[in-house]
Order: structure tokens, then sequence, then C-alpha cells
């Protein structure tokens, strides 16, 4: 919870606030884990003792005992280099994905990628996942825990009953079905005006494709005339595995930073995108959104991002390096509401941002 005299800036009218008429704003952060990424591999240790199988003999480990065998394949999987290999494995196979079978070096590209993943079969953590494949436990958080429509009922349900002014989330891929849910969108929205929101569309070649209206051409355009408080991450691993496992269902969408604000006491002003330098097709942005107070009249910033994941040294950097990194271009664009429309206008005397902390 926060009052607003902490959070007025530059872009925050010339008013003043004291004692009397301080208004306190309850936000809600939740990084929900996407949809199409909760079925990369993701253990839950609540349906315990975890037996291998439904065989009547089959060996059961309790929680702890469970996630040591976790631990030490992972660490057995570091100190033989499969870790690496892993990596490698991983980097090739997007070049290969990439590549025609026409170009130069496709075909040893893709016997290297063969034989790398022949070598990470013998991985610790490959053993285990096998060991543990027909485990019912294990099914049972798939089905019980991270299936998106028992997750969504729950994540509806707490918002609701928290009943904050403002949410931001993280790794959201159904900003399409909370708009449309009847219970929440009573309540908030993340539409700065009455558009109706609609996912990006695909033309599904390698390496993307300048029609695609997310290409990095057209990302900022189309996230600025989507009018959504909503920072996607072009051509997401979320859209990507839902795509796979739901076909063309009409919601598939990348997964992104949100911020949803409650309708009756709040308004949009100013909606604003910093995006990440990047040097693939792929973009994603920081979101910064400033809202007014109905009764008070008084405005502040609200900014969230998704920094990246890991807890390798080399994340470190990258997380260091979104949040100010001056080598790199930064490009940021925003819409402000002139009291009649929205409206594009470029930042204060040209803003040179270098990260997050300038932004």
């Amino acid at each position: 919870m926060f009052k607003f005299p902490k959070l007025l800036g530059n872009r925050s009218p010339n008013r003043k606030m004291n004692k009397s008429n301080a208004t306190s704003i309850r936000l809600l952060q939740w990084n929900i884990l996407a949809d199409g990424l909760g079925e990369d591999g993701f253990l839950a240790t609540e349906f315990s003792p975890i037996f291998e199988s439904a065989d009547t003999n089959s060996k059961g480990y309790a929680a702890n005992d469970f996630m040591k065998l976790v631990r030490e394949a992972k660490l057995a999987d570091t100190a033989s280099g499969m870790t690496t290999k892993f990596s490698k494995l991983k980097g090739e196979e997007k070049k290969l994905k990439k590549m025609k079978a026409s170009a130069e070096g496709y075909e040893e590209l893709k016997e290297s990628v063969a034989k790398l993943k022949e070598e990470t079969e013998k991985s610790e953590l490959v053993k285990l996942k096998k060991q543990f494949q027909n485990s019912p436990q294990l099914e049972k958080v798939d089905s019980e825990i991270l299936h998106w429509s028992k997750r969504y009922d729950r994540l509806k349900r707490i918002a609701l009953e928290a009943d904050p002014d403002v949410i931001t989330f993280q790794e959201i891929d159904h900003v399409k079905q909370f708009l449309e849910d009847r219970d929440f969108s009573a309540k908030y929205t993340c539409m700065v005006d009455n558009k109706t929101y609609k996912p990006p569309t695909y033309t599904g070649e390698k390496g993307g494709s300048k029609h695609d209206d997310l290409s990095p051409d057209k990302y900022f355009q189309h996230i600025l005339n989507s009018r959504a408080a909503f920072a996607p991450k072009s051509y997401s691993n979320a859209y990507l595995f839902r795509s796979k496992r739901d076909g063309k269902a009409s919601d598939i969408d990348d997964d992104g930073c949100a911020i949803f604000w409650k309708k009756e006491i709040l308004k949009p002003v100013e909606l604003g995108f910093l995006r990440v330098p990047s040097d693939t097709e792929k973009s994603e942005a920081v979101l910064a959104l400033t809202l007014q107070h109905l009764k008070t009249d008084m405005t502040f910033n609200v900014i969230t991002t998704h920094l990246p994941s890991g807890d390798e040294p080399k994340k470190e950097l990258e997380r260091l390096a979104v949040l100010n990194n001056p080598s790199a271009r930064w490009t940021a664009r925003r819409i402000c509401f002139d009291d009649t429309s929205w409206k594009e206008v470029p930042y204060e005397n040209n803003a040179d941002f270098v990260g997050i902390t300038s932004y």
C-alpha cells in the first residue's frame, strides 16, 4: 500500500497534498506463471509421498527426499558438463529452426543437434524424469495445480477477495480472458479506451516475418494501437507452446506484463513503453502507466517489468543491464489523453533513456 505524495513525479500535476486529503492506494503484484509455460517441467511436492508409478510395489519418497534427488541430479549434470551441453543444444536448435534446408551448413548443424540430443539423454535429470514419468502424484500436480482452468479460478478469486486498487501481473498470457470475465471486468480493466483487445497474429515463418503483428518494426505501433496496458514478449515460448497444445484457439497470446486498475476510482491518463534492447527478432518492454484518482484528481505512476530469471552469474548481469546499460539502444514511446482522445506524444526533450532506472 502506498500514499500519493510518495509517488508524485515530474509528470504529475502541480497540486499539493496535505495529510488531511492523503489517499492510500492498494497494489497487488503477481507473477502468475504463464499458461503456456505451466507444463514446462515445474515440480511441486504437495502430494506426497511421491511414488515412481501406480504399481503397488513402486517406491515412494517423502517430499524432502524427492527434492534431494532433484538437487543431486542438477549438481551431477553441472559437474559432468551436461548443463553446458543443454545450453549448447538449445542455441543450436534455435539456429537450425531459422535456417533453410538448402542453406550452407544446414546438414552439419542438423547432425550436431542430433548428436547433442543423444548425449543429453544421459543427463541425470533426464534419467530422473523417466524414473518418475508415471508418478500419480506428479501427474496430479499438472491436473490439480498447474492446469490453467484451476489456476485461473484461484487467481480470480484471490484477486477479487484482496480487492486491490491496482494489479500488476507478470507472465500473463490470458489478457483477453481477464477482460472478458464478467466478474473480473466489472471491477478491473487494462484498456485505456473502449477498444476490444485482440491477441497478435503471426505468419508462422521461420525466424519471424515483417507481416507479423509483433515483428521488430511493428512492435511499438501494435502495442500502442492495442490501447492495452500490456507489454507482451513477442515470439514468446508461451505462445509457441500453447499453439502446439491448443491449435488455433482464438485467445492464444504472448506472455508479458500488464497493469489492471479499479475502474470506479481510477482512470488512465498516460501509457508508455520502454523497449528492452535486443539483437534478435524478439521484443519486450517495460510498461509505465499514469493513473488519475477520480476523487482527488491526483496522479501517480505505476511501472512494471519482468527481469530475466535464473540464478547463474550471467543472468544477474542480464538483470543489471536491463536496469542500466548506457551502451545499448533504448527506445520509448507513449500515448497521452488530452481530454478528448488518446494521442502519441514524444517524451520531453527527446529523453535519452539508458535503462529502467532512467525511465
